[in-house]
Protein backbone atom coordinates (compact mmCIF):
# COMPACT_ATOMS: atom_id res chain seq x y z
CA UNK A 1 0.00 0.00 0.00
CA UNK A 2 1.37 3.13 -0.54
CA UNK A 3 2.25 5.95 1.86
CA UNK A 4 -0.85 9.02 -0.32
CA UNK A 5 -3.05 5.71 0.80
CA UNK A 6 -2.20 4.94 4.25
CA UNK A 7 -2.76 8.66 4.75
CA UNK A 8 -6.24 8.90 3.28
CA UNK A 9 -7.10 6.02 5.20
CA UNK A 10 -6.45 7.47 8.38
CA UNK A 11 -7.56 10.96 7.65
CA UNK A 12 -10.96 9.01 7.09
CA UNK A 13 -10.30 6.66 10.52
CA UNK A 14 -9.09 10.26 12.11
CA UNK A 15 -12.80 11.37 11.05
CA UNK A 16 -14.43 8.77 11.92
CA UNK A 17 -13.35 9.03 15.73
CA UNK A 18 -13.71 13.09 15.63
CA UNK A 19 -14.93 14.43 18.68
CA UNK A 20 -18.12 16.86 19.09
CA UNK A 21 -16.33 20.57 18.65
CA UNK A 22 -17.12 22.48 21.84
CA UNK A 23 -18.06 26.56 21.49
CA UNK A 24 -17.78 29.24 24.54
CA UNK A 25 -17.92 33.05 24.73
CA UNK A 26 -13.60 33.32 24.84
CA UNK A 27 -14.42 36.21 27.58
CA UNK A 28 -15.88 33.84 29.63
CA UNK A 29 -12.48 32.71 30.48
CA UNK A 30 -9.60 35.16 32.03
CA UNK A 31 -7.01 35.45 29.64
CA UNK A 32 -4.10 34.47 31.51
CA UNK A 33 -6.40 31.14 31.20
CA UNK A 34 -6.63 31.21 27.41
CA UNK A 35 -3.23 32.17 26.84
CA UNK A 36 -1.89 28.87 29.12
CA UNK A 37 -4.29 26.89 27.31
CA UNK A 38 -2.68 28.48 23.57
CA UNK A 39 0.75 27.71 24.94
CA UNK A 40 -0.19 24.22 25.79
CA UNK A 41 -1.80 23.69 22.35
CA UNK A 42 1.37 25.29 20.79
CA UNK A 43 3.23 22.32 22.65
CA UNK A 44 1.31 19.71 22.03
CA UNK A 45 0.93 20.06 18.14
CA UNK A 46 4.48 19.15 18.18
CA UNK A 47 4.14 16.06 19.77
CA UNK A 48 1.36 14.65 18.06
CA UNK A 49 2.45 14.78 14.87
CA UNK A 50 5.34 12.72 16.05
CA UNK A 51 3.11 10.22 16.30
CA UNK A 52 2.05 10.24 12.30
CA UNK A 53 3.61 8.50 9.44
CA UNK A 54 6.23 9.86 7.74
CA UNK A 55 6.94 12.27 10.49
CA UNK A 56 10.44 12.63 11.93
CA UNK A 57 11.17 15.55 13.39
CA UNK A 58 9.38 18.61 15.25
CA UNK A 59 9.19 20.39 12.87
CA UNK A 60 5.44 21.54 11.90
CA UNK A 61 4.00 23.48 8.52
CA UNK A 62 1.67 25.34 10.91
CA UNK A 63 1.55 25.93 14.99
CA UNK A 64 -0.53 29.09 15.51
CA UNK A 65 -3.08 29.54 18.68
CA UNK A 66 -4.85 33.15 19.20
CA UNK A 67 -6.28 33.12 22.52
CA UNK A 68 -8.70 35.98 22.14
CA UNK A 69 -10.50 34.14 19.92
CA UNK A 70 -9.74 30.60 21.37
CA UNK A 71 -8.82 28.97 17.81
CA UNK A 72 -5.95 27.31 16.61
CA UNK A 73 -3.68 25.37 13.34
CA UNK A 74 -1.60 23.10 13.74
CA UNK A 75 -0.13 21.29 10.42
CA UNK A 76 2.62 18.79 10.53
CA UNK A 77 5.64 18.70 8.04
CA UNK A 78 3.98 15.93 6.22
CA UNK A 79 0.57 18.53 5.51
CA UNK A 80 -1.88 16.72 7.51
CA UNK A 81 -4.09 18.32 10.14
CA UNK A 82 -4.05 15.76 13.43
CA UNK A 83 -7.70 15.38 15.36
CA UNK A 84 -6.25 17.04 18.50
CA UNK A 85 -9.24 16.61 19.90
CA UNK A 86 -8.36 13.28 21.12
CA UNK A 87 -5.72 13.95 23.66
CA UNK A 88 -5.28 16.21 26.58
CA UNK A 89 -3.50 19.72 26.76
CA UNK A 90 -4.77 20.85 23.46
CA UNK A 91 -7.09 24.18 22.82
CA UNK A 92 -10.21 21.50 22.27
CA UNK A 93 -9.90 19.76 25.18
CA UNK A 94 -9.73 22.62 27.26
CA UNK A 95 -12.25 24.31 25.96
CA UNK A 96 -14.54 21.48 26.51
CA UNK A 97 -13.43 20.82 29.81
CA UNK A 98 -14.80 24.77 30.54
CA UNK A 99 -17.68 24.05 28.60
CA UNK A 100 -18.78 21.35 30.80
CA UNK A 101 -17.87 23.31 34.10
CA UNK A 102 -20.31 26.50 32.27
CA UNK A 103 -23.13 23.32 31.95
CA UNK A 104 -22.45 22.42 35.38
CA UNK A 105 -22.62 25.94 36.81
CA UNK A 106 -25.74 26.45 35.24
CA UNK A 107 -27.48 23.56 36.40
CA UNK A 108 -27.78 25.81 40.18
CA UNK A 109 -27.42 22.84 42.03
CA UNK A 110 -29.18 20.46 40.77
CA UNK A 111 -27.19 17.09 40.99
CA UNK A 112 -29.45 14.85 38.12
CA UNK A 113 -28.33 18.25 35.81
CA UNK A 114 -24.44 18.19 36.58
CA UNK A 115 -24.20 14.47 35.77
CA UNK A 116 -25.89 14.98 32.68
CA UNK A 117 -23.49 18.22 31.97
CA UNK A 118 -20.32 15.77 32.23
CA UNK A 119 -21.90 12.64 31.33
CA UNK A 120 -23.04 14.07 28.22
CA UNK A 121 -19.76 16.20 27.05
CA UNK A 122 -16.48 14.33 27.51
CA UNK A 123 -13.46 15.58 27.11
CA UNK A 124 -10.05 13.79 24.93
CA UNK A 125 -10.60 10.37 23.82
CA UNK A 126 -12.00 7.39 25.57
CA UNK A 127 -10.24 5.35 22.76
CA UNK A 128 -7.20 7.19 21.65
CA UNK A 129 -6.19 5.74 17.82
CA UNK A 130 -2.22 6.37 17.70
CA UNK A 131 -1.43 7.30 14.54
CA UNK A 132 1.77 5.80 14.21
CA UNK A 133 1.23 1.84 13.88
CA UNK A 134 1.94 -0.93 11.66
CA UNK A 135 -0.12 -3.45 9.56
CA UNK A 136 0.13 -5.56 12.28
CA UNK A 137 -1.03 -3.21 15.21
CA UNK A 138 -3.88 -2.25 12.35
CA UNK A 139 -5.67 -5.81 14.13
CA UNK A 140 -4.19 -5.46 17.21
CA UNK A 141 -6.08 -2.53 17.71
CA UNK A 142 -9.36 -4.17 16.29
CA UNK A 143 -9.10 -6.13 19.16
CA UNK A 144 -8.46 -4.02 22.23
CA UNK A 145 -10.31 -4.86 25.41
CA UNK A 146 -12.18 -2.54 27.33
CA UNK A 147 -9.26 -2.08 29.84
CA UNK A 148 -7.62 -0.28 27.25
CA UNK A 149 -10.36 2.05 26.21
CA UNK A 150 -10.21 3.52 28.98
CA UNK A 151 -6.64 5.14 28.59
CA UNK A 152 -6.61 8.94 27.94
CA UNK A 153 -3.84 9.92 25.54
CA UNK A 154 -1.54 12.73 26.44
CA UNK A 155 0.13 14.00 23.49
CA UNK A 156 3.83 13.09 24.30
CA UNK A 157 3.36 9.02 22.64
CA UNK A 158 0.88 7.96 24.22
CA UNK A 159 0.88 4.22 26.02
CA UNK A 160 3.85 2.83 26.63
CA UNK A 161 5.68 0.47 24.07
CA UNK A 162 4.37 -3.55 24.40
CA UNK A 163 6.59 -6.19 24.75
CA UNK A 164 6.71 -9.79 25.18
CA UNK A 165 4.47 -12.74 24.50
CA UNK A 166 0.60 -11.40 23.94
CA UNK A 167 2.32 -7.89 23.44
CA UNK A 168 1.82 -7.45 27.29
CA UNK A 169 4.52 -5.14 28.97
CA UNK A 170 6.57 -5.40 31.88
CA UNK A 171 3.77 -3.39 34.27
CA UNK A 172 0.67 -5.38 32.73
CA UNK A 173 2.83 -9.04 33.24
CA UNK A 174 3.31 -8.21 37.23
CA UNK A 175 -0.43 -6.94 37.37
CA UNK A 176 -1.58 -10.38 35.41
CA UNK A 177 0.56 -11.68 38.41
CA UNK A 178 -0.21 -9.99 41.74
CA UNK A 179 -3.95 -11.37 40.45
CA UNK A 180 -2.96 -15.24 40.36
CA UNK A 181 -0.93 -15.07 43.02
CA UNK A 182 -2.87 -12.71 45.01
CA UNK A 183 -5.90 -14.61 44.80
CA UNK A 184 -4.04 -17.86 46.08
CA UNK A 185 -2.47 -16.00 49.20
CA UNK A 186 -6.18 -15.06 50.32
CA UNK A 187 -7.52 -18.57 50.06
CA UNK A 188 -4.39 -20.02 51.90
CA UNK A 189 -5.23 -17.14 54.25
CA UNK A 190 -8.85 -18.00 54.85
CA UNK A 191 -8.40 -21.87 55.02
CA UNK A 192 -5.13 -21.30 57.53
CA UNK A 193 -7.48 -19.31 59.66
CA UNK A 194 -9.91 -22.03 59.66
CA UNK A 195 -7.20 -24.21 60.89
CA UNK A 196 -6.62 -22.57 63.79
CA UNK A 197 -10.32 -22.46 64.72
CA UNK A 198 -10.09 -25.89 64.84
Amino acid sequence: MRASSILSLLAVVGLSFSQKQYTIDPNSVPQSTRNTWCDNQKTQCPLICLQLPGVTSMNTLANDCNSNALTYNCVCENGVHPNVTQYSQTLPFYICQEYGNQCVKNCNNVNTCADACRANNTCGATDPKRANFTSSSIAATATATGAQASKAATGFGGPASTTGAGGKGGASAMLNLGQSYGLAVIFAGVFAGFALVL
